[in-house]
């Protein structure tokens, strides 16, 4: 039986720092991949998700290897690393969802599994029926460059024990170019149709039926307590209206809101050791100043003096938004089933409805109030980027721009189309 307790969890420090450790079936650290994290990772002064992210790609790396029954320290003591076969595999692992890799790590017949065979003859040679669902290529990629960052420090570390021109030094210098160089001959990338595909912001009529049924009085409403309706539409204007990500508008404390001002300061708190939550939400963009229209004052002022004020452990502390249940900080867990929640009982609302989604619809509302107002396009770069967290360099806004970029592309088609049919009939 193959293991696959492999978990990445995260200690809490007493002055807050979040440290991200892969532990292994009977829940103690794995050794390596800890001082990989400590000291390739931390040292950088990297955030915890970033760690928490590279361990979950390592814990894949693990289930690989044990599914192929692997001896990893066997072999870089003889001098080995992988084959061309297991590479081949490795990346076709890399492609599935963790939760795929799981259930095949959980099972001996790992025979049944697709790209889960370590003979690469056998693989192409078997026909399936089951499909697979694959992730998308930029995240397997990352997964391989993680995996291939952890084999080079190991070879590192065990080549610097030889000496120098050792034999075994030779030949495990030679397999990790080998490895490392068929690793990156093989990372997923996203091909041309990737763009069309690509997330775009909330078409009007889809936010038109999302404000409708989120509001409290709503027959579709999908909340039974008034806590939990009013807070769940405060979520999603502060989402819509600003645009802010879920990291930012779980860390918005009421002492960030300055009513009089009408604003909010989106603050970076890392490692905060006031905040209780031991997967802390994170603010990945700059700090920074955003202003607050008099709806978003009014109902956030409501929520905390009627709503948030009715839990004595809210009163503990100043996050904004609360748990229905406790009266704690609403965790990231809690955040995400909010939208589950929505997409499972409220069939008029897209499928693909997420949190970040509204983050893609306000930069599309953006980018056509610049076009009404004619605001030039490098003062709109830099004013979206401020409204962002981002960077005046940075290259983010195409991202969050697909539908806006798309729209007037085809408009500009259209009319020179109809220009040129009328140049034409005017040559006839």
């Amino acid at each position: 039986m193959i293991q696959s307790g492999y978990q990445v969890k995260t200690v809490v420090a007493l002055n807050g720092e979040r440290l991200p450790i892969l532990v292994g079936s009977d829940g103690l650290p794995l050794f390596e991949p800890t001082l990989f994290a400590l000291t390739e990772i931390r040292a950088k002064n990297r955030a915890a998700n970033t760690i928490g992210n590279s361990l979950r790609a390592i814990l894949v790396f693990y289930l690989f290897i044990d599914i192929h029954g692997i001896n990893l320290r066997e072999r870089l003591t003889e001098g080995r690393l992988l084959s061309m076969g297991e590479i081949e595999d490795l990346v076709r692992l890399c492609r599935l969802p963790i939760r795929e890799i799981h259930s095949a790590s959980s099972t001996d017949d790992t025979a049944s599994v697709p790209g889960l065979v370590v003979p690469i003859e056998k693989y192409r040679q078997r026909v399936t029926t089951k499909l697979i669902s694959e992730i998308v290529p930029a995240f397997a990629a990352t997964r391989l460059r993680c995996i291939r960052d952890y084999l080079k420090w190991l070879v590192s570390d065990r080549s610097s024990r030889e000496g120098v021109g050792s034999e075994h030094r030779t030949a495990l210098d030679a397999a990790g170019r080998f490895a490392f160089g068929a690793i990156d001959a093989r990372l997923p990338v996203g091909d041309s149709r990737s763009y069309l595909g690509g997330r775009e912001g909330l078409a009007p009529d889809s936010v038109k039926e999302l404000l409708r049924v989120i509001d409290p009085d709503s027959a579709d409403n999908p909340w039974q307590d008034e806590h939990s309706r009013f807070r769940n539409e405060l979520i999603i204007l502060w989402l819509y209206f600003l645009g802010v990500r879920r990291g930012e508008l779980l860390g918005v404390r009421i002492s960030n809101i300055d009513f009089r001002k009408g604003s909010v300061l989106i603050a970076r708190r890392a490692d905060d050791p006031t905040d209780p939550r031991r997967d802390q939400p994170n603010v990945k963009t700059r700090a920074r100043e955003i202003p607050l229209s008099q709806l978003l004052q009014d109902k956030t002022s409501a929520y905390v003096v009627k709503y948030r004020s009715a839990f004595q452990a809210a009163r503990k502390h100043d996050f904004l938004l609360v748990a229905s249940d406790s009266g704690a900080p609403l965790s990231i867990p809690s955040f995400a089933k909010i939208f589950n929640v929505l997409r499972a009982k409220c069939p008029s609302l897209p499928r693909n409805l997420f949190a970040h989604l509204l983050r893609h619809t306000w930069n599309d509302r953006f980018s056509e109030e610049m076009d009404r107002r004619g605001v030039g396009e490098e003062t709109e770069k830099k004013t979206r980027s401020y409204l962002m967290g981002w960077s005046e360099t940075s290259g983010t806004a195409a991202t969050y721009t697909r539908r806006h970029v798309r729209k007037k592309a085809q408009e500009a088609s259209l009319k020179m189309q109809t220009d040129m049919v009328q140049k034409g009939k005017g040559d006839v």
